[in-house]
């Protein structure tokens, strides 16, 4: 055999005989390019009826527009029988009707050119048969009417799948006489902006955004789009797009399913645009938390945002258990101190100054890297090494980011604790480094771990720590509930961690005897004085061997 010498895009005929597989036969598809059909003939309403009785249902599907022309643009797949404004406009595939393919149907239209109605049965196996089918008259006066075999699925599912394909539908559309639902897709958007025969969108939205949340709604179909988003710095919600379509040719959805978007260069404006809207609507606000990029990025598009407002929250240490920190009040002083982000028992640990304007001269802040590039916080001086130095027993040992103690350091008391901070004068090239130093009166060291037995703690030799601080410190610096299946509640396991800090604590500060006694009263608290009568004391005496009790009136 010969090869050609060149080849041309063509249909198989057999497509003909496949068409029940282009959708997948649902009655929200189908209705959906239904309604799409009768907004294209320039209806003004459509209508939905059910009719039949002996459980043979009928829907009927009726229109007030131009009608179909051609009987034979009907059947004849690619072939949408459209005139060239709606073509251009829509870019319609001739493949709507085929969504019924496999349906027992019968079509009612008008004919402008030939100036009478005409009608067509097919039966369920004339979409794929060679078979012609009658054409006969109609008395209809205008309009198209389609008149649907319904199979149970679709009986149960119409009134949802009517609502569905309705809510954002341009024109009315009544079931059984009754009008259903319309919305705005846009309507709790902060701001619309008009843009090449669309609308878009903006809104403030929290949380996760599912990939297949509706972003696009084009003419009733919605559908999901990767449009993008813009974050400010410290703030939950987050500023995405939705667009309702008007009249954009370059927009198109996939076929024959219109589930998706063709992406293409249409849809890459689109974007840009929908970014560069978000970006006005900012910059009409006032004050802005953009990061850095982002500002870049704005002025990239035309938008010439100032710089983000000079502020940045207040530095709080965060705890062994906590999930993320609370946004601490603003701080616009000049004399703010950048800190980084820290391990927890560090944090901690160097709170006391880190939390002392007085001591440090500064105020603290936390750090926000997204910043970088603007010059008012480039300038700010920033904490750049954080370590501890303590002196026990005649040696020193130092504490700092990812290290540990050596074994001769051990809990109890030290002769002195020392909080050692190098602060940057700004993150410039040639910044000059200070080193400054703070006596500490504790210190928490998870060490290896967040367990109390890997822990170090440390009091200083002539500071006055009662046990529920030291306890309170090591919660803070090292309890984590786990959040296993096999573990206790969460209010179980900070219970258990408060007892044995505590325990720890009395051990570390206190004589054996005192220690001792002040378990048994902590025990004597949480699980006996709640069963005393009020008015009655309880008397205790007990050994190793026994134990009595006596409950006298109370005095």
């Amino acid at each position: 055999m010969a090869l050609p010498l060149t080849i041309t895009p063509q249909v198989g005929a057999s497509l003909i005989t496949r068409v029940t597989r282009l959708f997948n036969g649902t009655i929200h598809d189908v209705l959906n390019e239904l309604l799409q059909n009768s907004r294209r003939a320039g209806a003004s309403a459509v209508t939905l009826d059910l009719e039949g009785s002996d459980g043979a249902p009928i829907l009927v599907v009726s229109d007030d527009g131009s009608g179909i022309d051609d009987p034979v643009a009907l059947l004849t797949l690619g072939y949408s029988g459209w005139n060239d404004a709606v073509a251009h406009r829509e870019d319609p595939a001739g493949m709507g009707m085929f969504s019924l393919a496999g349906r027992h149907v019968e079509v009612r239209s008008w004919s402008r050119s030939a100036g009478r109605g005409w009608m067509v049965e097919i039966p369920e196996q004339g979409w794929q048969s060679p078979e012609p089918l009658a054409i006969q008259p109609c008395v209809i006066t205008g309009g198209t009417q389609l008149r649907i075999a319904l199979p149970d699925a679709w009986t149960k599912n119409l009134l949802a799948a009517a609502r569905n394909a309705a809510r954002y539908f341009p024109l009315p559309v009544t079931l059984s006489g009754t009008p259903l639902p319309r919305e705005d897709f846009l309507a709790e958007a902060v701001r619309v902006e008009t843009w090449q025969g669309c609308r878009i969108g903006i809104f403030s939205w929290r949380g996760y955004q599912p990939v297949d949340m509706a972003r696009i709604n084009f003419h009733g179909v919605t559908v999901p789009c990767d449009l993008p988003f813009v974050s400010e710095v410290g703030k939950i919600d987050k500023w995405c797009v939705k667009v309702d379509i008007i009249d954009a040719p370059d927009l198109q959805l996939v076929l024959p399913t219109r589930k998706e978007m063709v992406r293409n260069a249409g849809l890459d404006a689109l974007k840009i645009a929908a970014e560069a809207a978000i970006y006005r609507m900012i910059c009409d606000s006032g004050d802005h938390r953009l990061g850095f990029t982002e500002w870049k990025r704005a002025r990239a598009l035309g938008i010439m945002l100032p710089h983000a407002a000079p502020w940045l929250p207040c530095w709080a240490p965060m705890t062994a258990d906590s999930m993320g920190c609370d946004q601490g009040e603003p701080i616009s002083s000049p004399d703010m101190l950048v800190v980084p982000a820290l391990e927890i028992d560090l944090q901690q640990g160097a709170a006391p100054i880190l939390n002392a304007p007085d001591k440090l001269g500064m105020r603290t802040v936390r750090i926000a890297p997204e910043f970088s590039g603007y010059d008012w916080y480039d300038r700010l001086p920033r904490l750049q090494t954080l370590a501890f130095v303590i002196e026990q027993n005649g040696l020193e040992h130092m504490y700092e980011a990812d290290t540990e103690l050596d074994p001769s350091c051990t809990s109890g008391r030290a002769d002195a604790i020392t909080l050692e901070l190098g602060i940057a004068s700004c993150a410039l090239p040639g910044a000059t480094l200070t080193k400054r130093c703070f006596p500490l009166e504790l210190l928490v060291c998870r060490n290896e771990g967040y367990d109390l037995e890997d822990a170090i703690i440390l009091i200083g030799s002539n500071a006055v720590v009662s046990p529920d601080d030291l306890a309170w410190q090591m919660e803070q610096s090292l309890f984590r509930a786990s959040d296993g299946s096999d573990c206790d509640s969460w209010e179980t396991q900070q219970d258990n961690f408060q007892r044995s800090a505590r325990n720890y604590a009395y051990a570390l500060l206190l004589s054996e005897e005192e220690a001792l006694l002040r378990q048994i009263r902590d025990r004597l608290t949480d699980k006996v004085q709640w069963l005393i009568p009020p008015d009655r004391t309880l008397t205790v005496t007990a050994t190793r061997t026994g134990v009595e009790l006596t409950l006298e009136p109370a005095p």
